[in-house]
Formats: C-alpha cells, structure tokens, sequence
C-alpha cells in the first residue's frame, strides 16, 4: 500500500480526500511465514490521532483477505487529521498479527 513514512509516527501512509470511498491494500508478505496466506481478517479499526477539534468518523468496511493482502474499504475522514488504521489477521498456519498504517486525510489545494 503506502511507501512513504511519516515522520512522527515512523508509521507507513496514504494519503485520501474526504470525499473518497475505495478499497485500500495492506500486504502481510514480510510477516507471514513463505507460503502461508491470510485466512481470516478479525478486525480493521481506526483512532484519529487529534490534528482537528471536531473529528468525523473515518469508515472501514468490508475487510477481505486474498493471498498476503487485506483490503477494506475507507472513507469520509475529516481535512488534516491523520487515521491511525489497525489491522488484525490471522495466517493459515493459524498465527495472529497485528499491523498499523497511517491514512492522511487531504483535500487538494488545502494545505495543512
């Protein structure tokens, strides 16, 4: 999914506008033992981090787990906050993980 770092969380992140609903990819490859896949996603959470005084909800839905992936669905958001999004899953060997990444909420032309 992101390839960038942010520089005070060290977390991975994207970036959406409010207005955007779409499927967002978080790939397990460098956890999961060599050939195991992901079996089951148990949950897809999110915590604004506190940028913005009066925060909208951030949605995740529809997890769906395929090969090393877990995709959900995100959307709405509030301008400059950041979503700290936690994904939780559990391999084919039965093994649980754990993963957090960062979505930044911006709307073009607005800088925060």
């Amino acid at each position: 999914m992101a390839s960038k770092i942010d520089k005070k969380t060290n977390l991975l992140f994207e970036e959406k506008r409010v207005s955007e609903t779409k499927r967002y990819s978080f790939d397990f490859v460098n956890l999961v033992e060599s050939g195991d896949t992901i079996a089951s996603v148990q949950s897809v959470t999110h915590q604004a981090a506190g940028n913005v005084a009066e925060v909208l909800a951030l949605s995740a839905n529809s997890p769906l787990a395929t090969g090393t992936k877990v995709t959900a669905i995100l959307g709405g958001g509030t301008h400059g906050e950041d979503y700290e999004i936690t994904i939780k899953c559990t391999d084919s060997a039965g093994n649980t993980h754990e993963d957090d990444v960062l979505i930044k909420v911006r709307n073009a032309g607005n800088k925060v």
